[in-house]
């Protein structure tokens, strides 16, 4: 009778947790625990500082085109903001900058595209070793009409490598993803 009654009692509040949780899916994109903390966050993207390269695929409707790169990481302001230069010193040149506001943690992206779409830290879809950033306004944009950045997530793989994949808009619609396949330059 003891064991009919633990087993219910099991079963009672196995159920609810899942009337309070929810189910969990493999496609949950959540961080499976607490927030993510901007300032941890933050502290993990300091450590890219440096140079590397990129194998970047840009996929576009059925269309595939591939590069190489080179993308660098700077601290400026005394260690208050993170400079990622991709492309550096060509035509098509871009600066994201990486800093705290408080309690968030902010990106704006100098786009070749000729617009400044903003990012904040989404915690709750966050990990230590998946960032995900989504689209926070941005300068010299419409999001109902133009080409535009609208998120972006950063994996840091056991390996080293990182990987960041770049979502794109185009007259409110997804427009495609371009993926940059980050090594550690060697010195």
């Amino acid at each position: 009778m003891l064991r009919i009654f633990y087993f219910n009692a099991l079963v009672l509040v196995a159920s609810l947790a899942f009337t309070v949780v929810g189910p969990v899916s493999a496609d949950d994109k959540g961080g499976g625990g607490s927030p993510v903390a901007a300032r941890e966050a933050f502290a993990k993207l300091k450590t890219l500082k440096g140079d590397w390269n990129n194998k970047s695929e840009m996929k576009h409707q059925d269309e595939t085109h591939k590069s190489d790169s080179k993308v660098i990481y700077k601290l400026t302001g005394a260690g208050s903001a993170l400079v990622e230069t991709d492309f550096p010193d060509t035509g098509h040149e871009m600066v994201s900058v990486y800093h705290l506001d408080r309690d968030d943690l902010r990106m704006t992206h100098y786009c070749a595209a000729q617009n400044q779409p903003r990012f904040k830290l989404d915690r709750d879809h966050s990990t230590l070793d998946k960032l995900v950033f989504v689209f926070d306004g941005g300068s010299n944009l419409d999001p109902a009409k133009d080409m535009y950045i609208s998120g972006m997530t950063m994996v840091f793989e056991k390996d080293g490598r990182v990987v960041c994949n770049w979502d794109s808009k185009f007259n409110g619609k997804d427009a495609g993803t371009t993926v940059f396949q980050l090594s550690r330059a060697a010195k």
